[in-house]
């Protein structure tokens, strides 16, 4: 067990135990380029040496805007090192928040990689005092291109860093308002590691691929595990590559969003019913069973077996064929979508967290593991219920608060050191955590019925064709939607089809729903959802609010004749 008590101490850590040589892996060209675990640890050295020089010291910010690469850990790292403060930008900000973000964080340094990113951040390069870019053109005297900054001098002045200092400020938006600094200490973190390293054994021998950007804290603390446990990293460049990928690495783990795995199960069971004769028969049997079977049940059956051989061993040749462990963050997954996986014998782990929790509060594992729920809480992780049902979660892995948000923080975090999830939950007697639904999003009706928006939601974007559902329901006399499509599928089809589609897909779900929780009328938006138009939080969840503020008037025409 590493006992690092800090980010910087890990990197010592890393030095004098781990030797691997293709410790970090990137694409270049379409083939892997390697980078050593030594190789890691020396750049990692004379980064910070250089930032050092160029004036960064203990307590100031640097902000990362970076595709998940070698060289965003890098950069990262290096800061570490010095006691200095990253702060990470999701890549399709909108310019407000990314003033916001830059201002409020007081960031006067900036590592950059793409041309993309570097364009965002030309109106803000005059208040610089550098900006370190990697194989991008960029001008000015502030500019300095990494492999002539770098240098080969690993010498810094190595400050007294303590657990509780900050290590990162991670801006989180809510449904609502400009983003909130989320600070994160270097206890934090690593307490998220000793409790990740009890839950998940992994062998030197193991590949991790990675896909989900390194600015949301539950990829970025997953990497920094992987780092301590020497294993092999390879980084998608795109995530449109991610099924090529999975076969030419061959991961034995994975960290995903529930979105990726909907479209995969969709896909599946798409390709499955294009087979004919007794294919398509044993194909429809095998999916029937997987999907329907009591995945908590420990019952495995000659059929069970048989389909295990015949289909499902196929399907697991999709993710590599070599996997040990899936893990699911950052949203709910569809219990459906987790029964299929698990029962045709993929190791997929749900968990839960927050950007505040570092951010695993629970995840189910190998040793504990109940399909349907979040698991158990983490061994540092104290969780309660609050009399109205919401989640509390108290322990060391509990941010700081928010960055110069004192009023913010305290309604977030109360006297007692407890964490207001915002989450309805469920603590069966074993432990295990499932998560009913935010407060925010289990709705009231005019006529006094609740409407539990996400399950809705799930139901509908099950649908390959639809990308992003909004229930709205809260204080209205019936349930409505706005449905967001999936641009590539409904890209030739005509706006009637698109209707037609909707409305049966609608017609499908009301029949799985009481009558009042049933959508009455929708609406089909022609916006995309994405972090850039705003829609879409930094931490990939719906910002519910600024989409029904945007739809107000076609939400309105849904109830005008009720009125």
């Amino acid at each position: 067990m590493c006992e690092a008590s800090n980010l910087s101490e890990l990197l010592d850590y890393i030095e004098n135990t781990v030797d691997n040589e293709t410790y970090l892996n990137y694409l270049h060209e379409q083939h892997y380029k390697s980078i050593s675990s030594q190789e890691f640890v020396r750049s990692v050295r004379a980064l910070a040496s250089a930032f050092q020089n160029r004036g960064i010291r203990q307590g100031n910010t640097v902000a990362i805007i970076a595709d998940s690469s070698p060289f965003w850990l890098i950069t990262d790292y290096a800061l570490q090192c010095l006691g200095a403060v990253s702060v990470p930008i999701f890549d399709d900000i909108s310019p407000e928040n990314l003033q916001h973000e830059l201002e409020d964080a007081g960031i006067r340094y900036v590592f950059v990689s793409t041309q993309t990113n570097y364009k965002q951040i030309m109106p803000f390069l005059e208040k610089m005092e550098l900006v370190l870019v990697k194989d991008i053109e960029a001008k000015g005297a502030n500019v300095q291109q990494w492999e002539a900054f770098i240098g080969d001098n690993l010498c810094y002045n190595r400050p007294n860093i303590r657990a509780d200092d900050l290590a990162t400020i991670i801006y989180t938006s809510g449904s609502m308002g400009l983003p909130k600094g989320v600070e994160l200490s270097h206890e934090n973190i690593i307490t998220q590691l000793k409790d990740t390293q009890l839950c998940f054994e992994v062998e030197p021998y193991f590949k991790a691929l990675s896909f989900l950007p390194l600015a949301h804290i539950f990829e970025r603390m997953v990497m920094s595990f992987y780092l301590m446990r020497g294993i092999s990293i390879y980084f998608a460049d795109d995530v449109k590559s991610v099924g090529r990928l999975f076969k030419e690495v061959r991961p034995q783990v994975v960290t995903a969003v529930p979105r990726l795995l909907d479209k995969i199960y969709t896909k599946m069971h798409e390709r499955a019913a294009q087979e004919r004769g007794l294919k398509w028969l044993l194909a429809k049997a095998a999916f029937y069973r997987a999907d329907h079977k009591d995945p908590n049940s420990e019952t495995d059956g000659v059929t069970d077996r048989l389909f295990a051989r015949l289909v499902y061993s196929k399907l697991l040749d999709a993710f590599g064929g070599e996997l040990r462990y899936l893990i699911s963050g950052g949203a709910p997954l569809s219990p459906r979508v987790y029964g299929f996986f698990y029962n045709i014998g993929l190791p997929l782990y749900q968990g839960y967290g927050l950007t505040e929790s570092s951010p695993v509060i629970s995840v189910n594992t190998p040793r504990f593991n109940r399909v349907g729920t979040c698991g158990k809480a983490y061994a540092h992780v104290e969780v309660k219920l609050a009399k109205d049902g919401e989640l509390l979660a108290r322990g060391d892995s509990i941010m700081r608060g928010y960055h110069r948000q004192p009023e913010m923080t305290q309604e977030a975090i109360d006297e007692k050191g407890w964490l207001h999830t915002g989450d309805l939950a469920n603590i069966d007697s074993e432990g295990y955590i499932t998560i009913l639904s935010r407060k925010k999003e289990l709705f009231k009706t005019s006529t006094g019925k609740y409407i539990s928006a996400v399950a809705i939601e799930q139901k509908v974007t099950a649908s390959k064709w639809i990308d992003f559902a909004v229930v709205v329901a809260d204080n209205r006399p019936f349930v409505s939607a706005l449905i967001f499509m999936d641009e590539a599928e409904c890209e030739t089809l005509s706006q009637e089809s698109v209707q037609k589609i909707v409305a049966d897909v609608i017609f499908k779900v009301n029949k799985q729903f009481n009558h009042w929780e049933q959508i009455q009328k929708f609406h089909i938006a022609k916006q995309s959802v994405s972090i850039e138009s705003g829609f879409l939080t930094p931490s990939m969840k719906i910002a519910r609010k600024k989409i029904e503020a945007r739809y107000k008037d076609e939400i309105e025409n849904f109830y005008r004749s009720e009125s």
